[in-house]
């Protein structure tokens, strides 16, 4: 509930007088949902019944107030009284006084008349002076003081536009941001972000809001809210500064190159909208000053199919598909996650780096209201993301400020939670009901990556399918098909170190299952060719690895220079040729099969396979040399290898050994 508001309904009513006032009429007016009116009722009636005044309620008719008139006006004098005074002798409002003050009517004001407005002395007003300069410092605006004359702000238009937006969304505080979100508000603009639009310029924002809308399903898509609000702010801030004769100036390379943009038209046809709504003229820098905030507004992401939908249009070479995809990659080295197969985290980043992009490009700043609590609760993933920001220097030049980096943080920070799935277990205790519960809810609370099954005894498990379960944790020694981890029943430190490796275990096996599946291709696999020589192999080999730009065009030289200084035929008809891991730009593994043996170094070969192994892999990398070289001792698995007739039971053969399985 917000007090602002139930003294307006209060207002209302004295004002409304002995009549009737529905409460869908008293919801329009505050733009908030019928629910809120009537929840605030309460609350409303208790104020107005200590007063004297009685609240009427009549079906079909409404609601009014029952009083005499000379205590109504006295009444309604005190509220209006009280909804135009604020404590004038705190700090934080005299300098938000003054600089609303000198932005929105942008005229001189001497020191004296502000301490007269403002029942202080002009030494406070010194002070108070000393902090908007430095308030306006972050919006490139300056303060001048002339004798005589007074002080005046003076700086660019669009700085001027930046710092009365901040001004305006600055007082909407956390507890009428809760109010927005849960009380079904049938707009949305907020009730006090209109107060505050209204003191600057008084509009029909509703029919603004309505305008904004139409732009959202011209281009298909829905802004946050957040982002919503803030375009609504800055096309009423510039109906204002445009009416007071401050047009905006943009610099002719970025019209030139903007005007290209496919939302130009949207843009020309908001503004040509709000022309004939408001009578303003908007001249083209208006035009494209409006287009630059439609192209900085965030995207709301809710459904999986919608963005699946909006980036499916989206080509491999942009650059926010380009910069996602190593930002995810810094992302999974650093927190030790495989996160490159999580297409709702590339296509979620996609779809915030674009608007991300535009908005570094062009200087626009971006409000982030949650940025102190990411920090403080996800530090991990706000530390991974200021690791990722370099890639914004890289292809943009710029630094990212923290606001944007607390959002990119929210998506890796979802994208581990989503990665988090948890192992099936059962628990075998045979010590009775109470123990058995103890040690599962001890596990529990141990193990988020833990969801027990059920908890039951050892003859009660022979009975069970365990097709589901990954592996069991068990009080007592036990044989199953199912991996078993023993402890004790009463759970000790040792026994939570077992379960933590066995996990940890398992979830290095899974992230090595992604790992093999992302670095063997079907396109990579040649099964019986015909060359008869050595490097004709490692040509080829290097040409397919060369044309889908996944190594260095210095790969096959490399290759070549490492044969001549060891042979990398390891016997058993087979020979695993690498060359130096700075030259692969993507990890693959490339299999070739011969028809007749050739001769490699000092032994006979008919099995190539080549691994390509970049540098930023080598870790994931180590087991599969490991793998192999125990695969390669084994001759059933050469002769599975040689004898495959389809690319895909190739495929699956090595996918199998390379995993260990």
């Amino acid at each position: 509930m917000s007090q602002d508001r139930v003294d307006k309904i209060v207002e209302i009513l004295l004002e409304t007088n002995q009549s009737y006032i529905t409460i869908d009429e008293i919801a329009e007016k505050l733009n908030v949902s019928n629910k809120t009116v009537r929840n605030d009722l309460k609350e409303v009636e208790k104020i107005l019944f200590n007063k004297g005044v009685y609240v009427e309620k009549k079906p079909r008719y409404g609601i009014r107030i029952k009083v005499d008139e000379e205590k109504r006006v006295e009444l309604l004098q005190n509220y209006k009284f009280k909804s135009s005074f604020i404590e004038p002798y705190t700090p934080e409002f005299r300098r938000d006084y003054i600089i609303k003050r000198l932005l929105i009517k942008k005229s001189n004001i001497t020191i004296a008349e502000l301490a007269q407005e403002l029942y202080v002395s002009k030494v406070t007003i010194h002070k108070d002076i000393d902090y908007v300069q430095k308030w306006l410092m972050n919006f490139n605006l300056k303060l001048i003081k002339k004798t005589n004359y007074g002080i005046q702000i003076i700086g660019d238009e669009e700085n001027f536009r930046n710092a009365i937006a901040h001004l305006i969304v600055s007082e909407k505080d956390k507890k009428e941001l809760e109010e927005i979100l849960f009380n079904n508000i049938t707009t949305r603009l907020d009730f006090k972000t209109i107060e505050k639009l209204k003191e600057l310029v008084d509009l029909d924002y509703k029919l603004l809001e309505k305008i904004v809308e139409n732009s959202e399903e011209k281009m298909g898509v829905r802004f946050t809210d957040d982002a919503f609000i803030s375009l609504i702010i800055h096309i009423a801030i510039s109906i204002k500064r445009l009416k007071e004769g401050n047009d905006i100036n943009i610099p002719q390379d970025i019209v030139y190159e903007i005007k290209e943009k496919e939302e130009f038209n949207v843009a020309l046809e908001v503004t040509k909208n709000i022309e004939k709504a408001f009578g303003v003229k908007f001249p083209k820098s208006e035009v494209i000053y409006i287009l630059l905030h439609i192209l900085g507004a965030k995207m709301q992401q809710n459904k999986k199919d919608d963005v699946f939908n909006l980036v499916n249009n989206i080509k491999e070479d942009d650059l926010s598909v380009v910069m996602a995809k190593e930002i995810i990659d810094i992302a999974q080295r650093s927190l030790g996650t495989y996160l490159e197969k999580d297409e709702q985290l590339l296509n979620g980043l996609i779809l915030h780096l674009r608007p991300t992009i535009n908005r570094l490009k062009y200087g626009l700043a971006l409000r982030n209201p949650v940025l102190n609590e990411i920090k403080e609760n996800y530090s991990e993933f706000f530390g991974v993301a200021w690791m990722a920001s370099t890639v914004f220097n890289k292809y943009l030049g710029v630094k990212i400020p923290e606001e944007e980096i607390g959002y990119i943080a929210l998506h890796i920070g979802a994208a581990v939670e989503r990665n988090i799935k948890p192992f099936k277990v059962f628990v075998v205790c045979s010590s009775g009901i109470g123990t058995s519960q103890l040690l599962a809810a001890r596990i529990q609370k141990s193990f988020r990556e833990i969801d027990i099954v059920d908890t039951v005894s050892y003859l009660e498990l022979e009975k069970l399918k365990l097709d589901e379960i990954d592996f069991i944790i068990s009080t007592i020694p036990i044989y199953s098909i199912k991996p078993v981890v023993q402890v004790k029943p009463i759970l000790t430190q040792t026994d939570i170190k077992k379960i933590e490796y066995y996990i940890n275990y398992m979830k290095n096996k899974k992230d090595n299952k992604c790992f093999v599946e992302k670095i063997i291709d079907e396109d990579l696999i040649f099964l019986n060719c015909n060359f008869k020589i050595q490097n004709e192999v490692l040509k080829f080999l290097s040409n397919e690895l060369i044309k889908r730009d996944y190594v260095d065009k210095e790969y096959y030289k490399n290759l070549v220079e490492r044969e001549k200084m060891t042979y990398t035929s390891i016997g058993n008809g087979v020979a695993i040729p690498h060359a130096n891991p700075e030259l692969v730009k993507k990890s693959k593994i490339s299999l070739l099969t011969l028809k007749e043996p050739i001769i490699w170094g000092n032994e006979y070969v008919d099995v190539i396979l080549m691994i390509s192994i970049a540098q930023k892999d080598l870790k994931e990398g180590k087991f599969l040399f490991k793998n192999l070289y125990n695969a390669i001792e084994d001759k059933s698995f050469i002769k599975k290898i040689k004898t495959s007739k389809e690319i895909l039971e190739a495929k699956q053969i090595i996918g199998g050994v390379l995993n260990g399985d």
